[in-house]
């Protein structure tokens, strides 16, 4: 009985987890596209681009986020509420938060990086990669209620590793593979450019976690 109870939670907890990351990220993924029309930005994203991230972060990722192996202390937390909802235990807050981080710093990318070079190839892709960036850096979060990006552990579920990477691999390849640039829509893109990239990504968890 003992284990079936571990087993139930651990599923429970796998399911709130991968809710938890679809959610954030397509929240993330509608204010990006809205704010940007009401800011009167350029289209931030084409088609091609939103198509692709959800099948490479919205895909791999997120079912490997349901693999995720028992947390420690599992069985020392309360039984949940007979009527409490998948939702429970601010659940939906930590969803919406984290879905404004992630579009507001994705318009925040495309409107630095066009005022950088003044081209929206330019700041597109790097709208496209940011996109990425935050979701995948998400999904850590997204691997305990309890705990921040920088106390989870990384390395005790290997397929969430292997598909982040390979999400990275596909976004690179589309980004800097020329016969794919002109399907994609896509220009390479200078270190300058990743470097802003990864530092407003990174702000994200820090200020989730101060949150």
């Amino acid at each position: 009985p003992v284990t079936a109870i571990e087993e139930g939670r651990t599923i429970y907890g796998n399911i709130r987890k991968f809710i938890r990351y679809l959610l954030a990220c397509n929240i993330g993924e509608v204010l990006t596209m809205f704010l940007g029309m009401l800011m009167g930005f350029p289209v931030v994203l084409l088609p091609i681009h939103i198509l692709l991230i959800n099948l490479v972060t919205d895909g791999l990722p997120a079912i490997a986020l349901g693999l995720e192996p028992k947390e420690d202390g599992v069985m020392e937390k309360k039984p949940r509420r007979a009527d409490a909802g998948i939702f429970s235990d601010g659940l939906l807050y930590k969803i919406v938060f984290r879905g404004i981080l992630i579009g507001l710093t994705t318009l925040a990318v495309f409107a630095t990086v066009f005022r950088m070079y003044g081209s929206v190839d330019v700041a597109r892709t790097a709208a496209f990669v940011t996109l990425v960036f935050t979701q995948l850096i998400h999904v850590f979060e997204c691997k305990s209620e309890d705990k921040t990006i920088f106390s989870v552990p990384y390395f005790n579920n290997f397929k969430l590793i292997f598909a982040v990477l390979a999400s990275l691999l596909v976004v690179f390849t589309a980004v800097y593979l020329p016969v794919l640039q002109p399907i994609l829509r896509t220009v390479a893109l200078e270190h300058q450019c990743l470097l802003t990239i990864l530092l407003y990504s990174m702000a994200v968890p820090v200020i989730s976690a101060l949150e």
